[in-house]
């Protein structure tokens, strides 16, 4: 059924198709749950760290349902964990438009979105009212007009807002199509952000960082023990890549998976001590063998968007290999 939908969907532009299957995942979601079933919840196997708990080892990776106004139906559908977002505290466009690509030779998306967002007032209206059984994360950023001195108390609002509603809160340090947005990786800056977050903590919500693929992390153990020492649960690893021969934006889907694996197995050996630091894994996932791969390495947490406008529903079926 999804190749049917796919084939037309793929004849029009990649932004305006989002945008339409999104629209029916929220307003049809009764119709659409009898033409996908989803995954039957007995044959998924839990998984369990001392953070977190996921109903499966395969979450939905923000970008995909921002607002979160698709909830309902992507937890039927059988996914793990659904990441919305990247939220931001005002109501914001984005950059122009084009702003998506599709690179189907590669298996792979493009996109220079630059956070999109309906703003923070109303994606809590919708975070408020959600009760599935998929682990809810919620991955926030800064506006776009916010300077890098004033982020800190920005990302600490959308901290004390969404914590309640979160099972797990993500820091977007890392899209490449915030100017700017990838100096927050320096600890300098984080450091500051994460000052201020802790400050608003107080439900024990685990929190984690977003990174790029594209940063030399040969300090990668430094890296670690300074989250660690600043109350961070753990890593989302990683975003998109920027591919300067294809143009702007961050590409996503099997592009990025070479990359993002470097960087995913790097983070892996370095939090190896440390049972209460997290790797997600996200980037260029879309096998049983990736999986397989990034769990002899230590990973427990996955996460697919690419490979869920490739493939459909039928990448849930990942969901039952552990």
């Amino acid at each position: 059924m999804y190749e049917v939908f796919k084939k037309l969907l793929f004849q029009i532009d990649p932004e305006v198709a989002h945008d339409f299957t999104l629209k029916q995942f929220s307003k049809n979601p009764f119709y659409l749950k009898r033409m996908f079933p989803g995954i039957d919840p007995n044959e998924m196997a839990e998984v369990k760290s001392d953070n977190m708990t996921w109903r499966n080892r395969l979450g939905l990776a923000a970008g995909f349902d921002k607002n979160a106004i698709a909830l309902d139906f992507l937890n039927h559908l059988g996914f793990g964990a659904i990441e919305i977002g990247t939220v931001t505290l005002k109501a914001q466009e984005g950059n122009e438009r084009p702003r998506m690509w599709r690179h189907p030779e590669e298996f792979s998306l493009r996109n220079a979105l630059g956070f999109p967002c309906k703003g923070a007032g109303f994606v809590k209206e919708n975070t408020k009212l959600y009760d599935g059984a998929a682990t809810l994360g919620i991955n926030v950023g800064k506006n776009k007009n916010t300077s890098l001195d004033d982020c800190a108390s920005e990302y600490r609002e959308l901290v004390k807002i969404f914590e309640e509603d979160a099972g797990y809160l993500v820091i977007n340090i890392s899209s490449p199509n915030t100017k700017n947005l990838r100096k927050l990786q320096d600890q300098v800056f984080l450091k500051e952000i994460l000052d201020e977050v802790n400050q608003e903590r107080r439900l024990g919500v685990p929190l984690y960082i977003k990174i790029s693929p594209d940063e030399d992390w040969s300090d990668s153990d430094t890296f670690v023990e300074f989250l660690i020492e600043e109350n961070v649960q753990g890593l989302v690893c990683t975003n998109t890549t920027i591919r300067k021969d294809w143009g702007r934006g961050g590409a996503s889907g099997g592009c990025l998976k070479a990359i993002a694996r470097e960087t995913q197995k790097k983070f892996l050996e370095s939090s190896r001590k440390f049972s209460q630091f997290d790797i997600i894994a996200a980037g260029g996932i879309s096998e049983r063998e990736d999986l397989e791969d990034l769990h002899d390495a230590g990973c427990d947490f996955f996460q697919v968007y690419t490979a869920l406008v490739y493939k459909g529903p039928s990448i849930l079926d990942l969901g039952r290999t552990f």
